[in-house]
């Protein structure tokens, strides 16, 4: 059985090999079909969160899967669907809270609370015999509907009611002591997803206070990075496809990976949790996912 600490280190290990490829897995770039932006469980339509995203993306990735189902074995066959033969399962891990009984130096006994990662088996809509499924999975890519996402980026946007300042600058920048957002006219960006995707990465700092969170600037840019992808993907809006800015990142980013395997863990967990907190000021908490039960691809 694998330790907590192989564990970490084997999902760490496929993401450094997908960003040594010049592949983000927190950035969904391909272009979807009919289905879910963000990963999902196809059973019980619950959003996958935190180290979960960019798993689950990789995933797809590397298989070539279009719609971002899963569920396991048994999930499927309570819907009366089978898995294909020979296929190869997802594995995943489940953070599970464990309890003990600590002493300290007095001999005082106190309960102390840590989560306890475990592996199994998952399998994508794509791996599975359905006949209700196999529509899903022919349906061409839908449209997409810019005008509604752009609508509903605003609202949601607006609720948050930080302090966003257009105009007067052609950098993007969230200024923490005085507690403002700075953006360039959207006009200036090359499209509707790119500036709401810098715009969700200011609202990713802007968090920051908000959530207590502190760390090195690395750690700061991969959180925010991965909280606008996290924002942006639950509103369906497509990705930018817009990597400029990634090339500086992506050195120190490999470094902290490579010094730490919970640096991914700690950083996709504290971006799931922004995204939620700037989806929380528009959206009903129960759309909101609990990611301490949420399992996580590491295949």
């Amino acid at each position: 059985m694998q330790s907590q600490s192989e564990i970490r280190q084997e999902i760490t290990n496929k993401i450094i090999e997908s960003l040594k490829k010049g592949k983000i897995p927190w950035r969904k770039t391909w272009s979807g079909m009919s289905g879910p932006r963000m990963p999902t469980n196809y059973v019980t339509n619950r959003r996958y969160s935190g180290i979960n995203i960019p798993i689950l993306w990789g995933a797809s990735q590397e298989r070539g899967y279009d719609v971002d189902y899963f569920a396991t074995f048994n999930q499927w066959k309570s819907i009366g669907a089978s898995v294909k033969r020979g296929e190869k399962a997802i594995h995943v891990v489940l953070f599970k809270p464990v309890t003990k009984t600590v002493k300290d130096e007095d001999g005082t006994e106190r309960k102390e609370q840590f989560p306890i990662i475990r592996i199994f088996p998952v399998f994508s809509i794509h791996q599975i015999n359905s006949e209700t499924i196999e529509p899903l999975l022919n349906q061409p890519a839908g449209p997409e509907f810019v005008h509604e996402q752009k609508a509903e980026f605003e609202r949601v946007v607006a609720a948050t009611k930080a302090d966003i300042r257009h105009g007067g600058s052609k950098a993007a920048y969230f200024r923490s002591p005085a507690d403002y957002i700075q953006m360039p006219m959207e006009g200036r960006f090359e499209s509707f997803p790119a500036y709401a995707e810098t715009l969700a990465h200011e609202l990713g700092h802007w968090t920051e206070s908000r959530l207590e969170w502190k760390g090195t600037y690395a750690e700061g840019e991969l959180r925010a990075e991965m909280a606008a992808v996290f924002t942006v993907s639950a509103l369906n809006i497509p990705d930018s496809n817009d990597l400029t800015n990634h090339a500086a990142y992506i050195g120190s980013w490999l470094e902290a990976l490579e010094n730490d395997p919970k640096f991914i863990f700690k950083a996709a967990a504290a971006a799931s949790k922004s995204a939620d907190y700037i989806l929380s000021f528009s959206k009903p908490q129960e759309e909101l996912v609990d990611e301490r039960d949420e399992a996580v691809a590491v295949s």
